[in-house]
């Protein structure tokens, strides 16, 4: 075998690993297009976007993602709301008939206060048969707000150093034109 054969493997897996280190040298300082980014305004003015780092993507699906929980959890809510507006307007209005007063005296009907009570402790047993559900909301308003906070960390580290007042998240989900402030948008 002459020599150059000899070397021609070897040569060629050099050639070939310089070409791969080569390749992920010139890749390392790119970001991979995510379809998440960061848009900063000031005055309804572009003034930067920066791409979303995996950090912040994970905290910003899961953000969306409990919003969605919370929203499910605030049905029952809703559903009872003008229950408790029933019972309160009619607590209210027997206060009202249960004392009456002018100039010189003041008349309180038992009556009418007997079934204000009655009124306020199925108030206070409806929202007692309901308190799994308010307590299931404000679990998940504390959930919220702990990812929020992780979130507003993780923005405010990515944005350092860029003079802006409003900040926008597109993603590929919400991935439209950044023109300033339109109507409608969803800003943070």
């Amino acid at each position: 075998m002459k020599p150059l054969n000899m070397k021609m493997p070897v040569i060629l897996s050099l050639a070939l690993g310089l070409t791969a280190a080569l390749t992920r040298y010139s890749q390392a300082g790119q970001e991979t297009d995510t379809g998440y980014s960061i848009h900063l305004l000031k005055d309804c003015q572009r003034v930067k976007t920066l791409p979303m780092t995996p950090e912040l993507i994970g905290l910003y699906r899961e953000l969306l993602q409990q919003e969605t929980l919370m929203a499910s959890l605030e049905l029952p809510i809703a559903a009872i709301s003008a229950k408790i507006d029933d019972y309160s307007q009619q607590i209210d209005q027997l206060s009202e008939l249960a004392i009456q007063e002018d100039e010189n005296n003041l008349h309180i009907d038992k009556a009418y206060l007997a079934q204000q009570q009655v009124a306020v402790e199925a108030l206070n047993q409806f929202i007692g048969e309901h308190q799994q559900d308010f307590s299931a909301l404000e679990q998940q308003g504390h959930q919220i707000g702990m990812i929020a906070n992780d979130f507003e960390m993780a923005i405010k580290t990515a944005t350092q150093g860029f003079d802006y007042d409003h900040i926008r998240i597109n993603s590929p989900d919400n991935n439209r034109v950044i023109a300033g402030c339109e109507q409608g948008r969803r800003f943070l």
